[in-house]
């Protein structure tokens, strides 16, 4: 029943079909303009087409343009772009204005360098897994220490970013509402049911990915609470559709089983149409709370 009220959730979001979402918004003369910032995920990265190609920022799915759909927000700038870090989104922010009601942040993965953990875990890497002891070659590290490095480091890179959204909101007088996105797991999680799309990744590879997508977002919520920021917490919502099952939230690798030949390879683990929905399902919660 659960992953009936998740998917028709998604559903309704995507189709535009959100009334009871729209109308749970408090009375207001105007609709408030939302401003995007972020990494890939934020941009809808592989929901072609494109309105931008450098930053592959979808045109009309990713969850920004979606809030856009439902009425709820007017999409003041819509700034993610693929490939940035947290400190790649500081400039991103100089988008908010005097006029700015929210702000929606998304960044933390690249900074730990999500595409190449991925690559070792899928087999991409000729000879290598994304098993704990295991070298990622350009990073310099092992799989363990890079895990090891999120929580000691990834304070301090968040701190940049949400003081420089807190800055810039000083400069301009802006009391936007800035809502800080979590990250949802493309992989199943070890010990439960992995469906038969899965690539070949064995327990402790299954582990490796949901220790790092714990630790981003348990960073993420830290960080979010220390500067009064809400936490928007999807990453429960994609449990179950992950790419190993029928209903993926998330594009599956090129070669995959399972995977369609126009899924784009910068799209590759990133959330799909779906995945897409349920994030705009979840901030439309938060808009407001």
């Amino acid at each position: 029943m659960r992953r009936l009220l998740v998917l028709a959730t998604a559903l309704i979001t995507m189709l535009g079909l959100g009334t009871q979402v729209a109308a749970a918004g408090p009375p207001s003369h105007r609709t408030p303009d939302l401003v995007a910032l972020g990494d890939s995920f934020a941009a809808g990265t592989g929901n072609t087409p494109y309105s931008d190609q450098a930053c592959a920022r979808s045109e009309s799915a990713a969850y920004s343009e979606l809030l856009v759909r439902l009425r709820l927000v007017a999409l003041q700038a819509f700034e993610a772009c693929k490939g940035a870090t947290t400190a790649t989104t500081i400039p991103q922010v100089a988008a908010i204005t005097a006029d700015t009601d929210i702000v929606t942040v998304q960044a933390l993965g690249n900074d730990f360098y999500f595409s190449t953990l991925a690559a070792y875990c899928l087999g991409a890497v000729p000879d290598a897994t994304c098993h704990r002891d295991q070298l990622l070659a350009p990073i310099g590290e092992t799989v363990q220490q890079l895990l090891d490095s999120i929580p000691v480091d990834a304070p301090a890179k968040l701190d940049a970013l949400y003081g420089a959204i807190k800055a810039r909101q000083a400069t301009v007088g802006s009391n936007a509402r800035v809502i800080v996105v979590d990250y949802g797991n493309p992989f199943p999680a070890p010990g439960g049911r992995v469906g038969p799309f899965c690539p070949t990744m064995d327990t402790e590879e299954l582990g490796v990915a949901t220790d790092f997508a714990n630790a981003l977002n348990a960073a993420l919520r830290q960080a979010a609470g220390k500067w009064g920021y809400t936490f928007a917490d999807a990453a429960p919502r994609f449990r179950g559709l992950d790419i190993c099952g029928f209903v993926p939230a998330f594009f599956r690798p090129p070669g995959a089983p399972g995977a369609s030949t126009g899924d784009p390879i910068p799209g590759s683990l990133h959330p799909n149409r779906l995945g897409q929905g349920i994030y705009a399902g979840v901030l439309a919660g938060r808009l407001y709370s």
